[in-house]
C-alpha cells in the first residue's frame, strides 16, 4: 500500500503534467470516492460510473454519462463497462424487490452488443422476467441518447441469505 505522501506525489504529478483528459478522469475518481463515502453510491464501481437510478414500477432505469474513464482504445465505451451497467441495473432491481434478509447475486449473464457506446450517455432499462424464492431472471436493454440500442442482456440471479 502506498503512503499518503506517495499518493500526494502521484496526484501532484498528474495535476502538474497531465492532460485535460487526465484531470477529468482524476476528478471523476475523486468525486466517486467522495460520493461513496457520503453514501450517495453503494459501491465504488457505481460511483466511478456516476450512475443515476430511477424506478418506475415495472422497470429500473440506470443512466451513466459517457466519459473518458469508460473509453476503450477506439474511443467507445468499453464492453466491460457496458456489461457492468447491465449487470448492476438488473441486480439492483432484483435486490429492491426481495426481502431484506436476502441478497441477489449474479449466477449467469449473457450480453449482445448491437452498436458502439458513443454519445453523451447510456441508459439501461432493466426488467424482471421471473422472481422466485431462490432465483430471478432479468432482462436489460441499453440505449444511447439517440435511442439506438447499444446492447441487450439477460441475467439470472441466485437469492441467497444476507450475511449479518
Amino acid at each position: 500500500m502506498e503512503t499518503v505522501d506517495q499518493l500526494l506525489e502521484k496526484a501532484k504529478g498528474i495535476i502538474e503534467n497531465g492532460s485535460n483528459e487526465d484531470m477529468n478522469v482524476l476528478k471523476q475518481v475523486l468525486d466517486g470516492i467522495d460520493g461513496k463515502r457520503r453514501g450517495k453510491y453503494n459501491t465504488y464501481i457505481t460511483a466511478f460510473m456516476e450512475t443515476e437510478i430511477e424506478e418506475n414500477g415495472a422497470q429500473l432505469v440506470m443512466t451513466i454519462p459517457i466519459t473518458p474513464f469508460l473509453a476503450n482504445t477506439v474511443d467507445i465505451v468499453h464492453g466491460g463497462f457496458t456489461a457492468t451497467l447491465a449487470d448492476t441495473a438488473m441486480g439492483t432491481f432484483v435486490n429492491r424487490k426481495i426481502p431484506d434478509d436476502k441478497v441477489a447475486v449474479t449466477s449467469e449473464m449473457k450480453i449482445n452488443y448491437t452498436a458502439p457506446g458513443v454519445g453523451e450517455f447510456l441508459k439501461c432499462r432493466a426488467e424482471i422476467l421471473h422472481l422466485g424464492t431462490k432465483t430471478s431472471v432479468t432482462e436489460a436493454k441499453i440505449y444511447n441518447e439517440n435511442g439506438t440500442l447499444v446492447a441487450a442482456a439477460t441475467g439470472s440471479f441466485y437469492l441467497v441469505p444476507r450475511k449479518a
